[in-house]
């Protein structure tokens, strides 16, 4: 069975970007700009990663990663934010109330290098 990657960002471009790099590792992508439907997508989907943008409007991304890890459905978290680390820091706080361990980070913009470096460790290449 392929690997699974849900990305959780309201910008359109950067998850077009995700998902062109996961073909390639043969990871089935999936993106949702919103982040009103996105635990529900979530527990749809079950996905072995969840890229997930902090600063959403509409809901707050440190909402939803609660949400997500309050599910207790295995996943690895990667959170991504250009807005400094406190939310970053704030959202590691978040996982760590929940005992999960499986979170990293990607700051925007982040590079290409540091994509492939994420997907190569999901898809076991």
């Amino acid at each position: 069975m392929g690997k699974k990657l849900l990305m959780i960002d309201d910008d359109a471009g950067i998850a077009k970007v995700v998902e062109l790099a996961s073909r390639d590792y043969g990871i089935e992508f999936k993106a949702i700009g919103t982040p009103l439907t996105a635990v529900a997508e979530f527990t749809d989907f079950r996905p072995d990663i969840v890229i997930l943008d902090l600063i959403m409007p509409g809901k707050d991304g440190i909402d939803v990663l609660n949400e997500i890890l309050a599910t207790g459905i295995s996943t690895r978290i990667v959170l991504t934010s250009g807005y400094g680390d406190t939310y970053l820091r704030l959202a590691r706080s978040v996982a760590k109330f929940h005992e999960t361990a499986q979170v990293d980070v990607l700051r925007k913009p982040f590079r290409r290098n540091d994509l492939l470096d994420l997907l190569n460790s999901l898809s076991g290449a």
